[in-house]
């Protein structure tokens, strides 16, 4: 499980340092892709997961296959070092806007890594969300 917002600073290699909690989920590799308007990570099974329901959108019709194909041929593989540093492509980096402050975002079953002033209007936008109802 993936929790939590931690300010990063990437390196000149576009690396991210992952707290303990992500690189422990993440040990085993991960799949990156633009997602929204950020870098989604997720776990191979995470990716392979929301593949498998992206395809059973498509066959129910409830999706196009170019949802399918766009997500699918976007997901990169990426893998932690032992300093426990995740590389970021540098296509996706510069598309996002990910120069050097970051804010990687734990989204319960994926990470997210926001350009560190678009977290910051988000949230300003947004304010604090109601969960209690589902709490």
């Amino acid at each position: 499980m993936l929790t939590g917002e931690h300010a990063r600073s990437l390196d000149d290699k576009g690396r991210l340092s992952l707290p303990p909690v992500f690189r422990s989920v993440l040990a085993e590799g991960a799949y990156v892709a633009i997602y929204k308007q950020c870098l989604g990570i997720w776990t191979a099974d995470e990716a392979r997961s929301a593949l498998e329901r992206l395809e059973t959108a498509v066959r129910a019709g409830e999706a196009d296959g170019d949802e399918l194909r766009r997500f699918s041929s976007s997901l990169e593989p990426a893998t932690v070092d032992a300093q426990g540093r995740l590389s970021l492509p540098s296509s996706k980096r510069e598309a996002l806007g990910l120069d050097k402050n970051v804010v990687l975002v734990g989204v319960f079953n994926r990470g997210e890594v926001w350009e560190a002033g678009e977290w910051e209007s988000l949230q300003a936008e947004h304010g604090e969300a109601d969960v209690d109802r589902w709490l």
